[in-house]
């Protein structure tokens, strides 16, 4: 039903066909690999495409016979491993599906507005609209989604680049009608969706095949940050991660380049929407290993680092070309071959065949947006050496000498953002940058000057010392391959138990779908059970002590819509009421403040728990509560608890990790995130965040500043201008004072209020949900 809705009869059909043409493989998309998964959600584009646009069946032969010979490639390189004969003949039935549907002698025909009278004929969907890319360009001009969608239809077309400065030609009637019923459906969906919605994706829900056409046009238009606004299909109940999900399958259908494969454990083929360059200079007197580092806004040392942008990238390698030449070799007036020993591939199927070059795709944990990062590792020339320690000052900082011709400085955005987007000149989005040093033995960086460490990120991943990096390290610098040593205890058994605890499951997760997790990533599983106490827990056992060290490196990936967490299997505390998939509760040993509030943050309660449930969590094991605030006002199934002194605060810290009304609950420290008051989202189509290609994913433009397009409060015109009139009933009860009054006895339990009468002033700030209706919370 979902494929009806979401591709049309032509999608439904040739995923059918599809999924009937792998025998053996199971039924569905659950019996279906991954890469298989993805084919046929390729197959499935196409045949919208062919709805949408009126493709005729021997364009659509020629894309499957084009998409047929990549196959062939990649799986003669070993990256793919399914029946070509099934595929083909899976192909096949799609063609012949469509060429069933083709009238036999094709009709002119007018140019479909859509129109009261023909829109419920015509099939809809819902779209979303990606202005990542252009999202700086609608801050600093003012503009939004419905500006640019007036641009794009504007009656002499829209110009070769859009500056933002132009003056919009009234539109055609019916079209300027189009415009509007898209706005309108859009910002009704926004007000229904708000945990939804994003200010760089928009969701309009039932558009025909007519307003999909003039959607389209948005995709043809050109700006001098080198933007890209693409238009795709997506589901209208889907979270944030289903939309991420549904632009880069629809982007990966059109454009498979952007599709790599992953390093280290877990290995699969992902999404790239950023590139990093990490430039590297081996001493060899002193053979030492430096790692050139820009300094970004956010007060931290970054590699050169930024998103795609596919209004000028035409793969990963013209990103890190694009990237390095505006965040560094533009200063220095030098090109790639004057800064690398080495060049990078013009096409992305190429791999890399120089040894001065070494690629690592990093695998993120928070993937939604970013599936994996990729760094590419290139040692540098002498001469780029010595020339950008020319600039550094005593403690080893290199200030960037300005760039040639005009451009605006990262600072300077107040008043000169927008000659960027007017006249095209250069942003500038770094001016300090530094040589930092390379532990080879520990993966830990050094660095002399006190401006602030290496971006948390960088520093996590070269502590965890990639095997593939630290041997090209040792390669080109004559060290000593160092041997990274076991994620066990030092007394782990060798004869096992070789056992994870996986937590923080889906409900809807079955024992195969938990095997899988490990299987798709090459690591064999003995066995699989998940306990009632605690939920959403459950123990895998492994084969050996190497699977067991591969899948504790697998911790924070999504398995179905929850993001897990891979820790080694200890046996549950002893005692009668002790669950078996509870975890030993350990003394807090970490730093304490020394002066209150003692207050600490709890998360994933359940939605049963009260506030007063809260407080007897902590009062029943011996700590003096004084205020329980539940549920935040920000945070669903999350409270907070202050205490009298340090010695409470020490023991409910020891807490962590219990088992409180049948779910393992989290207990911490608040940090300045906790602290941080809720901010207004963004309306709809207003721009904000980062893209555009002015610094990419290195900086964020808006800090300190406010939201532009920040949604005023409502206005009475908006409801009306009479107030409506209460119908209010004679009262039944006599007020305080009156002939009869009395006050009424407290129904509480009788159990005295031990952390005090503080809390939210109502307990129905939270409107019931459909997903309150369901056990699992975490849905």
């Amino acid at each position: 039903a979902n494929m009806m809705y979401y591709y049309g009869q032509n999608g439904a059909q040739g995923a059918t066909a599809m999924q009937q043409g792998y025998g053996g493989q199971g039924q569905g998309m659950q019996g279906m690999t991954q890469s298989q998964q993805m084919q046929m959600a390729m197959m499935q584009q196409m045949a919208m495409q062919q709805q949408q646009q009126g493709m005729h069946p021997n364009m659509l032969a020629a894309m499957q016979q084009q998409q047929m010979a990549q196959m062939q490639h990649m799986a003669a390189m070993g990256n793919v491993g399914y029946d070509m004969g099934a595929l083909q003949a899976a192909q096949q039935a799609v063609l012949q599906k469509a060429q069933q549907a083709q009238p036999a002698a094709p009709t002119a025909q007018p140019a479909v507005v859509s129109s009261p009278s023909n829109a419920a004929q015509l099939e809809v969907a819902t779209v979303g609209i990606f202005l990542e890319e252009v999202a700086y360009f609608m801050e600093d001009m003012d503009h939004d989604l419905w500006w640019l969608l007036r641009m794009a239809l504007q009656p002499a077309g829209p110009p070769a680049v859009v500056r933002g400065d132009e003056e919009l030609q009234p539109l055609h009637p019916e079209v300027e009608a189009v415009v509007l019923k898209l706005k309108e459906r859009a910002d009704i969906h926004a007000d229904a969706h708000q945990n939804q919605v994003r200010a760089k994706i928009i969701i309009i829900p039932s558009v025909d095949k007519a307003e999909r056409q003039h959607l389209g046009s948005l995709r043809k238009l050109k700006f001098h940050c080198q933007g890209h606004i693409e238009v795709f299909p997506c589901m209208k109940e889907a979270n944030n991660s289903a939309i991420w999900q549904g632009y880069m399958n629809s982007v990966s259908a059109m454009e498979p380049q952007w599709m790599i494969k992953s390093d280290g454990a877990g290995a699969k083929q992902v999404f790239a929407r950023c590139a990093a360059i990490v430039p590297v200079y081996v001493d060899n007197k002193k053979k030492e290993i430096q790692l050139f580092n820009v300094w970004c806004k956010k007060r931290h040392w970054t590699f050169p680092e930024g998103d795609i942008l596919r209004g000028a990238d035409r793969n990963i390698y013209d990103t890190c070309r694009r990237q390095w030449k505006n965040q560094v070799g533009r200063f220095f007036g030098k090109s790639w071959s004057e800064c690398f020993l080495a060049e990078l591939p013009e096409n992305a199927n190429l791999e890399l065949q120089s040894r001065s070059i070494c690629s690592y795709i990093k695998l993120e944990q928070d993937g939604h947006r970013y599936p994996c990062r990729p760094h590419y590792f290139l040692q540098v020339t002498e001469d780029f050496y010595e020339t950008t320690r020319c600039y550094e000052d005593a403690s080893g900082v290199i200030k960037l000498p300005k760039p040639e011709g005009n451009f605006v400085n990262w600072d300077d955005l107040a008043s000169s953002a927008r000659r960027v987007h007017l006249e095209g000149v250069f942003f500038a989005v770094h001016d300090e940058a530094r040589w930092v040093t390379l532990d080879y033995e520990t993966g830990k960086i050094q660095a002399d000057d006190s401006k602030g460490g290496l971006r948390k990120e960088n520093a996590d991943f070269l502590k965890l010392q990639p095997e593939k990096v630290w041997k090209w390290f040792a390669d080109i610098s004559g060290k000593d391959m160092v041997h990274r040593s076991s994620s066990l205890p030092d007394d782990f058994p060798e004869d096992g138990p070789f056992s994870v605890r996986m937590g923080g499951i889906d409900k809807t997760a079955t024992d195969e779908d938990i095997e899988n997790y490990f299987t798709e990533r090459d690591v064999k599983v003995k066995g699989v059970e998940q306990f009632d106490v605690p939920r959403h827990t459950a123990r895998v056992d492994f084969f050996d002590k190497a699977s067991l060290e591969v899948a504790l490196e697998l911790s924070g990936h999504n398995l179905l819509r929850r993001k897990v967490k891979v820790e080694l299997f200890t046996d549950a505390p002893d005692g009668p009421n002790a669950a078996v998939g509870a975890k030993p509760l350990k003394p807090y040993t970490g730093p304490l403040p020394d002066e209150g509030p003692f207050k600490v943050v709890c998360r994933g309660l359940d939605k049963t728990v009260t506030q007063r449930d809260l407080g007897y969590f902590f009062w029943d094991r011996d700590c003096e509560c004084e205020n329980v605030v539940y549920p935040l006002k920000n945070e669903k199934h999350a409270g907070t608890v202050e205490f009298k002194d340090q010695e409470s605060l020490k023991k409910a810290m020891g807490l962590n990790s219990a088992i409180f009304k049948g779910r393992e609950i989290q207990i911490s420290l608040p940090t300045k995130e906790d602290n941080r008051p809720p901010v207004s989202r963004p309306s709809v189509g207003a721009g904000g965040g980062k893209g555009g290609g002015k610094g990419g994913k290195g900086g964020d433009r808006d800090v300190g500043r406010p939201f532009r397009d920040e949604r005023p409060p409502p206005s009475r015109a908006e409801f009306g201008s009479d107030r409506p009139r209460l119908d209010l009933k004679p009262r039944s009860k006599p007020m305080p004072g009156e002939p009869g009054y009395r006050e009424e006895e407290s129904r509480s339990s009788g159990r005295s209020n031990p952390f005090g009468a503080a809390g939210p002033a109502r307990d129905d700030r939270y409107k019931s949900t459909r997903a309150d209706a369901d056990d699992n919370w975490r849905r």
